[in-house]
């Protein structure tokens, strides 16, 4: 008895699994395969032999399509894993892997829709008055899983004969030939199989009824539908990508671009003093530099000392400030990035360079900063003639002590780099294309780079990205931007440490304003006399602002109004040296009391070109006795948000050009 006991014990041990699998089949299979339970309610007093008969056929279905559906959404994950593998590794070889699980994947699903529609049995029951209507329902429901499975697999297999083409060896494809507008076109229209294939999927996933799926199948299914989702974005996001790229490659013809190389530390609104430019023209993906030199080249009479003066003729009267600055003296294009916003300082630059260099359709400004980002990607770059080797490290020090030593060698660097810096950037291999797009958009973001192109449609899509550099990205209620103009003519910017404080402070309907701006000029006392700050600071709020003041020295002529929406309070910081020096700058103004959300108020914080991460404080008084204070910095735009109950401080509006994925991951 005892081994017999073992024995049964051994056996149940033996069967458990089975039925434990089984079971776990039961309760992954969807309900409208599960209809036996409808037929118990509608058979009445059937025979036992004919509702035996109907269960075991129907089990058998269920078992069938279970196993079909299943294995169909297997097969997906692992093609999604292979596809995602080889993009990040680069393996040729798993996207054959990816090609053969979506293939597989294609004909479970497409077995499975045929088998439900074929069934006999599923079309006696669904004539059945008591359970025809809720079998209909739910093979439904397996039809359009099974057509959304397979337009998915079909997306899959297009995304992996495109990844096929954009990772195969140069050995094997003659890649060195191709450039980034030819795989761009490539993209493009495979993407638009793609898009009406995922298209079919979630029109598919649409027709769904979630609530005829158990939890384990309406998880698998949102997993699906939530892969849909994100990658229709991803792709949507690409096609409005593609005509910004494909302008600026000249795939619509050759295309001439201005490239202001500016100095941040002469700061100046657009981001720094123009101190070099570039002329660079691209043809179908083909890129050729026209010319490069120094900025005063374009202004006339500078080097023979005959700049226009009033009343001579091509004589420009220039803002007020640099009128002030440097009084009878044509404005010109060194100076032209005056404005807040680059739309204006990009046409303006236009305007002033286009007798010098010929038409022009786009601007394209880039301080330091995005040029030791951009050495990150290209690796090292010999500069002819000098013996100078530049890098990420390296470019911004030894630009900047050339300048403070006014060393003819800092133009001749930043000049002579230009041209092999693009060709090498437009001839990254596909492998940087995502960190290249990544390190536009973050110097976007912090407005170290900024673009402009003539075409409007071009245009606005640049501005949907981040890239262009307008006023008030959000239209925000209430909005602030400070810009600084270092008139002084010197280098010390580079040395110039900023610390912001920030004091809102709510009095019923208004939100007074007290911005504060300690200026601390560290430059060296080796540097003397031109380690002196001369500094012109205008502040833009919402032209809702009223009660408007400051403690700085009026402007003796009129500025440009300023952009629509706005409102300026200006002047200029009183002379101060450096080696420790400092001086502040104190601006206050109310704007009417506007809550969004739960009693929230937001103010969007432009943050100026050219500068770096000056820190910030932000004191919040809600007017009840309730006291706030956070610190940050401002490497970025920020969303300052008080309510009754805190103070934060989050990232504005970041730029987001983004490559699709081509994983469906």
């Amino acid at each position: 008895m005892a081994a017999r006991h073992v024995s049964s014990k051994a056996n149940v041990a033996r069967i458990r699994p089975a039925r434990l699998a089984r079971r776990r089949r039961r309760r992954l299979a969807l309900p409208a395969l599960a209809i036996i339970l409808a037929l118990l309610a509608g058979g009445g007093m059937a025979t036992a032999i004919a509702y035996t008969s109907v269960k075991t056929q129907a089990t058998e279905l269920q078992a069938r399509l279970t196993t079909h559906l299943v294995s169909g959404q297997a097969e997906l994950e692992a093609a999604k894993t292979s596809l995602q593998t080889a993009n990040s590794t680069h393996d040729e070889k798993l996207i054959s892997t990816a090609s053969v699980h979506f293939r597989t994947a294609k004909l479970q699903f497409t077995v499975a829709k045929q088998m439900a529609d074929s069934s006999q049995l599923l079309k006696q029951v669904e004539l059945m008055p008591a359970v025809g209507e809720q079998a209909t329902s739910r093979q439904a429901a397996v039809d359009s899983i099974s057509d959304m499975g397979v337009a998915i697999s079909d997306a899959g297999l297009e995304l992996a004969q495109l990844d096929g083409q954009l990772i195969q060896p140069a050995s094997a494809g003659g890649q060195q030939g191709r450039t980034l507008l030819t795989v761009l076109s490539q993209t493009s229209s495979s993407l638009v199989i793609v898009r009406k294939e995922l298209d079919t999927a979630q029109k598919a996933a649409a027709k769904v009824d979630l609530g005829v799926l158990p939890a384990a199948q309406a998880a698998a299914f949102m997993r699906a539908k939530g892969t849909i989702t994100s990658a229709i974005a991803a792709v949507d996001e690409f096609t409005r990508l593609v005509p910004i790229l494909t302008e600026l490659l000249g795939g619509n013809g050759a295309r001439t671009y201005l490239i202001e190389q500016v100095n941040p530390s002469e700061l100046r609104p657009g981001g720094g003093f123009i101190g070099t430019y570039s002329v660079l023209q691209t043809n179908q993906g083909a890129l050729k530099l026209i010319t490069s030199g120094t900025a005063v080249t374009l202004v006339p009479g500078f080097l023979t000392n005959t700049r226009p003066a009033p009343g001579q003729p091509g004589y420009v009267a220039p803002p007020g400030p640099i009128h002030e600055f440097i009084p009878g003296t044509s404005w010109s294009f060194i100076d032209s990035n005056f404005f807040p916003d680059f739309p204006s300082n990009a046409l303006a630059g236009e305007l002033f360079a286009q007798p010098y260099v010929g038409h022009i359709d786009g601007v394209i400004s880039i301080d330091y900063y995005a040029v030791a980002r951009m050495l990150d990607l290209t690796g090292p770059l010999s500069v002819p003639g000098y013996g100078i080797t530049v890098t990420s490290a390296n470019f911004v020090p030894l630009i900047v002590q050339y300048d403070l030593d006014t060393s003819p060698i800092r133009k001749a660097i930043l000049s002579a780099t230009a041209g092999p810096l693009m060709s090498r950037l437009a001839s990254l291999p596909q492998s940087q294309w995502l960190a290249l797009i990544g390190a536009l958009n973050d110097l976007s973001s912090a407005r170290h780079l900024q673009t402009y192109f003539n075409n409007d449609s071009v245009e606005k899509e640049v501005t949907q990205f981040g890239w262009s550099g307008t006023l008030n990205p959000t239209s925000a209620h209430d909005y602030m931007m400070e810009v600084e103009s270092n008139l002084g003519g010197t280098k010390a910017n580079y040395f110039v440490v900023r610390h912001f404080t920030v004091e809102l402070t709510r009095a019923g309907t208004v939100l007074h304003h007290k911005v504060t701006i300690d200026l601390t000029d560290n430059m060296p006392f080796a540097y003397r006399p031109q380690e002196y700050y001369s500094a012109y600071l205008r502040l833009y709020v919402t032209d809702t602002a009223s009660s408007t003041s400051d403690n700085l020295r009026g402007a003796k002529y009129p500025n440009p109004a300023p952009p629509a929406g706005t409102k300026m309070i200006d002047g200029w910081v009183p002379l101060f040296h450096g080696y420790g020096h400092s001086a502040e700058a104190v601006f206050t103004y109310d704007t009417p009391w506007v809550a969004v959300g739960r009693g929230e108020g937001q103010i969007y914080w432009q943050k100026q070109p050219g500068t770096v991460s000056d820190a910030l404080t932000v004191k919040w008084n809600d007017g009840s006795g309730h006291n706030y204070v956070i610190s940050g910095d401002l490497s970025q735009d920020r969303v300052i948000s008080f309510s009754a109950t805190g103070v934060g401080l989050t990232s504005g509006q970041p730029a987001r050009a983004q490559l699709p994925s081509l994983s469906l991951g």
